[in-house]
């Protein structure tokens, strides 16, 4: 029985906990819209005790929380102008496939056979939305706490088997604090989740290193030089390789190299005068592909062990390569068999003719695609000491804590309604402009175009999904 028939089957049987529990306690519950309320008193004290306690620290950290809010919206906002921006291109929205206003539920990738995340299960849920929801309300209690601002109740929401956790606080109370404070009480929410992802962060990072392992080299590309298109002649030779890719010879700079009709295509496509040629190279002559883990029965398990091999080896030599190559979800292990090139700059030097090229990404994207993939060498396959599964499900699940973290951190600063970032927003005005008129009609409005932005975004989805 593998994971997803476990995880379903904890699905049902916590959907039926749930139940009993809300029959059982229905004189207690009460509706907001579509969901029923359980308040208690579970964390009052905890709360209060941390909201009263080390005052000089919660002080230091007031002025964190609202120079991290400002931070967040700001970013915030800019990404939302880099969505539309890549929305309106037809083939990114068909790679990731999700729709842009789409809520977070358990097996979304499966959903839409989003192959570039990792599976999203109800356990990796349930525990990412438990952690989120209870460290973000807690902050928001303890800072209302700090600020002499009364928490009414705590308790948890339910919409069928799916959950969330608030604090309650007295909202009359808290409209009467000055402009600070009441800053400070709502980004202490997202403070939290940005706290919470750098401490998963770390435990993500620290649980890799221990249950990982390098276990052989990967490569993305053949190696490969970019040349101008006026200046290549062709020999009219076409070159087929064993899996019967067929590429173009084609001369420059007085030496031999392969075009494909893929690269030479995308160039006059985006009008590029430029264009990728590959030197003719045991590699791509072979269709050598799939993770190297070994040369000659030498075991391989990052680049600096082929680098050594190939140190003892001249061109001409002959040599034999297994890899570990998975299709459509199935993995075999090839053997390649051919003759070692000779490197252009040294003669005396043996290549066989890869590369790994590391696809640069700015802004915020290119921060967090760092941040996941610091740990780790893009050039090494890595794979679990024990327990494959298992090890892959944990990491997994870590991976998602520190996502949805970060994730709920900025979305919950925009400036709307529905967010902390509305009020946020509105309070920020106001303290600008000292007019509660011009900040009630400036939220209004900056609610107003978010939300047709939001409109514009789903529209461009369904042009690039279904339309284009």
């Amino acid at each position: 029985m593998n994971i997803f028939v476990y995880d379903l089957s904890f699905l049902i049987i916590f959907g039926l906990a749930v139940a009993w529990f809300l029959y059982k306690r229905k004189q207690k519950l009460t509706k907001d819209g579509w969901m029923y309320l359980y308040k208690t008193s579970v964390g009052l004290k905890v709360i209060d005790y941390l909201g009263t306690k080390n005052k000089k620290l919660l002080k230091f950290l007031s002025y964190i929380i609202v120079v991290m809010g400002y931070f967040l919206m700001v970013i915030m906002i800019w990404l939302m102008y880099g969505m539309v921006k890549i929305f309106m291109n037809p083939a990114f929205v068909q790679a990731i496939k999700i729709p842009p206003l789409m809520p977070l539920i358990p097996y979304l990738p499966g959903i839409f056979q989003v192959t570039w995340l990792p599976p999203f299960y109800f356990t990796y849920w349930i525990i990412a939305i438990a952690l989120i929801a209870i460290f973000h309300e807690g902050a928001h209690g303890i800072f209302a706490r700090f600020n002499n601002v009364k928490i009414k109740s705590t308790g948890f929401g339910f919409l069928g088997p799916f959950l969330a956790f608030f604090v309650e606080q007295d909202d009359k109370q808290m409209q009467k604090k000055k402009i600070f404070p009441q800053l400070t009480i709502l980004g202490a929410g997202v403070f939290a989740n940005v706290l919470l992802g750098i401490i998963f962060f770390f435990i993500m990072a620290g649980f890799f290193s221990v249950a990982y392992a390098p276990a052989g080299v990967t490569f993305n590309t053949y190696a490969y030089t970019i040349a101008p298109l006026n200046q290549l002649s062709s020999t009219n030779l076409i070159i087929t390789t064993p899996l019967g890719n067929n590429y173009s010879k084609v001369n420059y700079l007085n030496e031999s190299y392969l075009l494909s009709e893929e690269s030479l295509n995308n160039s006059l496509l985006s009008k590029n005068t430029q264009v990728i040629i590959y030197p003719i190279e045991p590699a791509i002559i072979n269709d050598l592909r799939g993770t190297i883990i070994k040369i000659d029965n030498q075991t391989i398990r990052q680049s600096s062990d082929i680098d050594s091999i190939l140190k003892t080896l001249n061109p001409g030599q002959n040599i034999s390569i297994k890899t570990k190559y998975t299709n459509n979800s199935s993995t075999q292990v090839l053997e390649f068999n051919f003759t070692l090139g000779k490197d252009y700059t040294n003669s005396s030097r043996a290549i066989m003719g890869i590369g790994t090229v590391q696809y640069k990404s700015s802004g915020v994207r290119g921060f967090l695609t760092k941040m996941f993939y610091s740990f780790r060498d893009p050039s090494i396959n890595y794979e679990p000491k024990a327990n494959p599964e298992f090890t892959l499900f944990i990491y997994n699940l870590f991976w998602w804590i520190v996502l949805i973290n970060f994730s709920v951190a900025l979305t919950n600063m925009l400036p709307m309604g529905i967010f902390d970032g509305g009020r946020f927003f509105y309070l920020t005005i106001l303290a600008v402009t000292r007019k509660e008129k011009i900040a009630q009609l400036t939220f209004k409005w900056t609610t107003r175009i978010l939300l047709l932005i939001f409109l514009a975004l789903m529209l461009l989805w369904v042009w690039g999904m279904f339309l284009s």
